[in-house]
């Protein structure tokens, strides 16, 4: 966008130094710019974060943790409980690159953790389809990044699936489902 500033010093923009637009913008850029750098921005990528969280980390480690908040470029994360804080501190460097890969922007550099309740979750929104559709199962940022380690990109995308379908089950498989 190119500002100009009005040439006539009797004016009253002159005068108070604000800029005439010389283009429209959509309000979306202009929230944008208004929101980079600010407090704003920062809340905006907050709460993308708790929506997405579960298909980020999967549906199992989303039930027993919650991204309470960031600050200071830390990420404020929940764990309902002991076992749950602990498994979370192996996976944080993990955890962390899953959150740039959707997240780029944002430049967190740790997490701290801590014990408490985890929200109940919200309804659905209203703008979600009322019949159940089934869409194909992708895998999650966070098997993703854990099947990194392998050479082979047919195993990498073999584990990565293996490790969400893992994650989404809401039980433990037991010797008797194998």
């Amino acid at each position: 966008m190119r500002r100009l500033y009005p040439a006539d010093e009797s004016s009253v923009a002159f005068r108070y130094n604000v800029p005439i637009m010389g283009t429209f913008e959509s309000i979306h850029s202009v929230l944008q710019d208004v929101a980079k750098g600010s407090a704003l921005a920062l809340k905006l990528s907050e709460v993308r974060l708790q929506q997405e969280w579960e298909g980020l980390v999967g549906q199992t480690i989303a039930k027993h943790s919650y991204p309470e908040s960031i600050r200071y470029k830390k990420l404020y994360l929940v764990a309902d409980n002991s076992i749950w804080l602990q498994q979370l501190m192996f996976l944080k460097t993990t955890i962390l690159e899953a959150i740039h890969s959707i997240l780029p922007d944002l430049a967190l550099t740790d997490i701290i953790l801590r014990i408490g309740s985890i929200p109940q979750k919200r309804p659905a929104s209203i703008s979600t389809p009322l019949t159940s559709t089934v869409r194909p199962i992708l895998p999650s940022p966070f098997a993703i990044a854990l099947s990194q380690q392998l050479n082979n990109p047919d195993l990498q995308v073999l584990l990565s699936l293996t490790i969400t379908k893992a994650l989404a089950q809401t039980t433990p498989p037991t010797p008797e489902m194998t």
